[in-house]
């Protein structure tokens, strides 16, 4: 049954984290700043926790959508023939709420793989807990990784303090914990080289109003709200210089589909001189997807798990891709493939 209970402002926050007792708590992303979790104990319910937006970001939907498979396989009557026939149903499940986040089809793919070539004697859900936790802890190490990538590269294009816009929301509760291009907001304000942050709200949803003023704010970050209308004015008149943003998935060549918005604020950016940073782990990356063309304007309107509606930013207004494998600046195909090539991580 369905639980919910407010958190004390103090507290460590987690989007999604594993209870002792066999539920997965879920901080609703919906009621923030309003500190308010949901204990679900079984997977219908982590579904539908997804589907209503309480977890928002690919990220951390996949670690929800992994804990919500070890309820389901926790709930199966042993001796189970199949664990994979069985669990199938369920991980489709989840997959099918995120069509775009690369992250959720990671996920459910390390999922379906510890499911694969079992002995019999296997305690397969303590097995697919082991699995869940190490994709949350996996997921905060790259976070830290491309925190610190992130931070030297703004070293090395820039010395003194700086200022840099922010658009829509990739912080700590989109995923394992320490958050993408927020990350590396926060490593800059911890090494002295940042002045401010410029937050977008990033209508519809708010999120930038909502959660990345919100976290900053918490954190002790210099940052100002400005309306999505004032970005062109701000980066005239304003000497920032990095436009930083996160995404959902990242084509083979390079091209970014995230939050709407993004787009326009790439051509603004590139007019105004501004470099313009993505911040993504290499679970984003589809090698499978060619180019963001190949994506139908529909699919990416009514992508189900995304707080609203994403575009295609293509790869020509990237000045660099930052993940934990390292930074590719100046993207494109080749250089994408080189860097999926290396073994860590992810």
């Amino acid at each position: 049954m369905l639980q919910i209970e407010a958190v004390a402002d103090s507290t460590v926050l987690r989007a999604v984290s594993w209870l002792p007792e066999g539920a997965v708590r879920l901080l609703d992303q919906r009621r923030m700043p309003e500190l308010v979790t949901q204990d679900c104990r079984d997977e219908v319910e982590v579904l539908a926790a997804i589907r209503c937006g309480v977890v928002a970001g690919a990220a951390a939907m996949g670690v929800a959508a992994a804990f919500g498979v070890v309820l389901a396989a926790r709930q199966l009557v042993t001796p189970v023939r199949s664990w994979s026939q069985a669990l199938e149903p369920v991980i489709a499940a989840f997959a099918a709420l995120g069509p775009m986040a690369a992250n959720v089809h990671w996920t459910l793919g390390i999922m379906r793989q510890t499911l694969t070539g079992l002995a019999a004697d296997v305690d397969v859900p303590a097995r697919l807990l082991n699995a869940a936790e190490a994709i949350a802890a996996a997921d905060q190490e790259a976070n830290r990784s491309m925190a610190r990538f992130g931070l030297q590269l703004l070293r090395r294009h820039h010395s003194a303090e700086q200022k840099l816009m922010l658009l829509g929301y990739s912080g700590e509760l989109s995923g394992g914990g320490g958050g993408t291009a927020m990350g590396v907001v926060q490593a800059a304000y911890r090494a002295g080289v940042l002045k401010e942050v410029l937050v977008s709200e990033a209508s519809p949803s708010q999120a930038g109003s909502r959660l990345a003023a919100w976290e900053l704010e918490r954190a002790g970050v210099p940052h100002l709200l400005m309306a999505d209308s004032a970005a062109a004015r701000i980066m005239k008149c304003d000497p920032v210089s990095w436009v930083i943003v996160g995404a959902e998935r990242i084509a083979a060549n390079g091209d970014v589909i995230t939050t709407q918005g993004t787009y326009a604020l790439a051509i603004l950016a590139m007019h105004h001189g501004l470099r313009f940073m993505v911040v993504a782990s290499t679970a984003a990356l589809d090698m499978s997807l060619s180019d963001g063309d190949a994506l139908e304007p529909e699919v990416l309107h009514g992508a189900a798990g995304a707080s609203q509606p994403l575009d295609v930013t293509p790869v020509e207004l990237i000045d660099a891709i930052v993940t934990e494998k390292g930074v590719i600046e100046r993207p494109d195909e080749g250089k994408i493939a080189k860097l999926m090539s290396i073994r860590r991580l992810h």
